[in-house]
């Protein structure tokens, strides 16, 4: 369906639900208040703000409930994430207000926290004493079991296997399996394969496989004890090496005769000496990782301008399409990085075909999805075709209305300018085509003035609803 279409189908849809179903929509718009509430105070208990929590309280009641389901807060009450935090007075003042400091961590089904959780037990696990002893003096009890789940965590961070064990054995398998993948996951990251193994005897059963790679030295026995559900994979020097983007180590191995990684893993990891390296020894510019991608089109989505020009000069080719047909043109274009219009000129300089499409889209129509006004204007500048089938310059003028990415409507008009300045037209053989361009500009005192320059004439009568054609 076509952008604008969707936009004018979507504001449909909203004024629908908004008229029916009244009762239901004003209880539930009490429920959402509830929680938006809960949660301004536990953005205040996050950023330990004890002036806006007195606020808040002067105000609400409600101290005691989850607030919106923020990932680092979800089910917590801001009593658990204040104790958490070591904040000594804002937890005082959320005990006086009449926070209660039994509620505990319902069960769920998320990886964390781990239901049953106290107040205090947050404060033990991040090793917080004052909140602590406050919420000891507040009368809590029943926190035997987390308070170990607990202890045991903060012996893993502080990589005390001894203790570890210790703690294992006396929880008899009682450790709550979300706790025990917390333990797992720091020991990972800590490259320890002692604390590993102590871990996994305190009880880990995840019930299914779960294979690290740890870099151990060479001749170190990684077996796990049997019945373990965890396999262990020791990483080769090279592979400790790229994983902690050690370039210097990298480079020295592949000289000694060390076999690397793909050109293109390289270029993501931003090896530019051990590039270079492996193109002066022969290595091939264009071959394609096994998603599809050249090392030319990882270097462009990276926006690495020198390793683009290292692999330009080694004879990359400029239109090799990768993962989806994508050009490195288009992906000039694309990505979660900003754009950078000196890369797009240097893939041109290097011939790079200015019109060759990826599936369904050419590089202008990426830009002009993408709010990119300068960009729109150099390939213009260079060339690029408008009348590209099936709706030529009305397609370029509906992508520019209606973007792929949010756009704040000024740049949308600089986009439509610099379409109409660069000599598109908006036209259509078919005159009912333009009618939700019409709409939109009648809606819009920014963008009407704009789509009239461009050609678009009012319609004689209103538009039909909107048909469900795909686009």
């Amino acid at each position: 369906m076509r952008p604008s279409r969707v936009r004018v189908l979507v504001s449909l849809v909203l004024v629908c639900l908004f008229w029916s179903g009244s009762t239901a929509a004003l209880s539930k718009r009490r429920i959402i208040h509830h929680s938006e509430r809960e949660s301004d105070v536990i953005e205040a208990a996050l950023d330990n703000d004890t002036s806006e929590l007195r606020q808040l309280l002067s105000r609400v009641h409600a101290v005691n409930g989850p607030g919106d389901g923020n990932q680092s807060t979800h089910l917590m009450t801001p009593l658990m994430v204040a104790a958490e935090r070591g904040h000594v007075a804002f937890v005082r003042i959320l005990l006086e207000a009449k926070a209660d400091p039994r509620l505990r961590v319902p069960r769920h089904s998320e990886s964390w926290p781990p239901y049953g959780w106290s107040a205090r037990c947050f404060a033990r696990a991040a090793r917080k004493p004052g909140t602590e002893e406050l919420l000891a003096q507040a009368g809590t009890s029943g926190d035997a079991k987390c308070l170990m789940e607990a202890d045991f965590l903060v012996a893993v961070r502080k990589q005390d296997v001894q203790h570890v064990l210790s703690l294992g054995r006396r929880a008899k398998g009682q450790l709550q399996q979300r706790v025990l993948q917390a333990a797992l996951d720091q020991a990972h990251q800590d490259k320890s394969l002692a604390m590993v193994r102590a871990v996994d005897a305190a009880g880990f059963n995840p019930g299914r496989s779960v294979h690290l790679e740890l870099p151990v030295a060479s001749g170190v026995d990684v077996s796990m004890r049997p019945g373990s559900s965890i396999t262990i994979t020791a990483l080769t020097p090279m592979q400790k090496a790229l994983r902690e983007r050690d370039e210097k180590t990298v480079l020295a191995r592949v000289k000694a005769g060390g076999s690397p990684p793909s050109l293109g893993g390289l270029v993501r990891g931003r090896m530019t000496s051990v590039v270079r390296h492996q193109l002066a020894a022969g290595a091939n510019p264009n071959l394609a990782d096994a998603g599809g991608n050249t090392p030319l089109i990882e270097a462009v989505l990276d926006r690495n301008s020198e390793l683009v020009d290292v692999l330009l000069a080694a004879g990359a080719d400029v239109n090799l399409p990768g993962e989806e047909e994508v050009t490195p043109l288009i992906a000039a274009l694309q990505g979660d990085k900003p754009v950078e219009l000196s890369l797009v000129e240097r893939l041109l300089a290097a011939q790079a075909d200015i019109n060759k499409a990826n599936r369904t889209r050419t590089p202008l129509m990426e830009a002009v999805s993408r709010c990119l006004p300068k960009a729109v204007t150099l390939l213009l500048r260079k060339g690029a075709r408008w009348d590209v089938p099936p709706d030529g310059g009305a397609g370029l003028y509906e992508e520019a209305v209606v973007p792929r990415l949010p756009c704040p409507e000024k740049l949308t008009v600089q986009v439509v300018r610099v379409l109409r300045e660069g000599g598109v037209p908006l036209q259509h053989p078919d005159a009912s085509h333009l009618d939700w361009l019409r709409v939109r500009a009648r809606e819009s005192p920014m963008l009407g003035p704009e789509l009239s320059l461009a050609g678009l004439r009012p319609e004689k009568a209103e538009p039909p609803s909107p048909p469900g054609a795909a686009r």
